[in-house]
């Protein structure tokens, strides 16, 4: 039987959607929902409606509305320069001034876009991570061999990441799992260090992501000649840095086989 959650539960849940708790708060947080059947059916419903309102689609803005809106622009521009030509502005003020709004517009705009795009990758990338660590093992292939977990990739994937071994880091391989980002299948590769589990995640994009937390989860991107790695795990930020250091050290050495992104 399914019991109503109480004020404080849904709270934090709510926080923890929103990836305001932090990583001690949000991993007991994450125990409590693999133990509770309200929790996990409530947190279930809010990210289904999370992802069911990214997937709507742009509104266009109707021509009419458009038209209207730009013949108002246009009036007060107008009405505008008339203000300032009487408060003796010069044109080539006005000129400077504008060509510095545009740039600076334009600037922002594309400043927004990048960090939206980062953080949306960013976000998906942490979900299944999540998803992995509710369920009951966070891979689909169960092996601490690369071999085998090359192999693995390649039969499902039109390319298959190198998966170095890091023992010797002290990061042990746990196995893979094929996850979605984008509506693309990617390879995500599995390590552990102690207690704490890193999902690895391959990317076809160019750049990496900002450094940033997500849902108590730190992310950590990288890129190489060829692919864009994301990291994620609630290790602290200096030990997913080290992480980086093995995983691109070794790297090189890995079997990287001929099918690539």
């Amino acid at each position: 039987m399914i019991t109503p959650l109480i004020e404080n539960d849904e709270l934090q849940l709510n926080a923890y959607c929103d990836g305001e708790l932090d990583s001690a708060s949000a991993s007991e947080f994450e125990r409590r929902i693999a133990s509770n059947e309200s929790l996990k059916t409530e947190y279930d419903r809010l990210t289904s409606l999370l992802r069911a309102v990214r997937s709507l689609p742009d509104f266009e803005v109707p021509s009419n509305l458009q038209a209207r809106i730009q013949s108002q622009l246009r009036a007060e521009h107008q009405s505008n320069i008339a203000v300032l030509r009487r408060r003796s502005w010069s044109l080539q003020g006005l000129a400077a001034a504008a060509l510095f709004g545009a740039v600076t517009s334009t600037s922002v705009t594309m400043t927004i876009q990048r960090f939206g795009q980062g953080k949306d990758v960013a976000g998906q990338v942490v979900s299944s991570h999540m998803r992995g660590l509710l369920a009951p093992r966070p891979f689909d292939i169960a092996s601490s061999d690369r071999h085998t977990v090359k192999p693995w990739f390649t039969a499902r994937l039109p390319a298959s990441p190198q998966v170095p071994d890091l023992t010797a880091h002290g990061f042990a391989l746990l196995g893979g799992r094929v996850d979605v980002v984008d509506y693309d299948p990617v390879p995500t590769i599995v390590y552990r260090q102690g207690a704490h589990t890193i999902s690895l995640t391959t990317l076809r994009s160019e750049g990496k992501l900002p450094e940033q937390a997500v849902a108590g989860y730190n992310v950590r991107s990288w890129s190489d000649a060829n692919f864009t790695y994301v990291a994620v795990s609630d290790l602290p930020g200096a030990d997913l840095a080290a992480f980086e250091r093995a995983f691109s050290t070794a790297a090189p050495a890995a079997e990287i086989g001929t099918n690539r992104f």
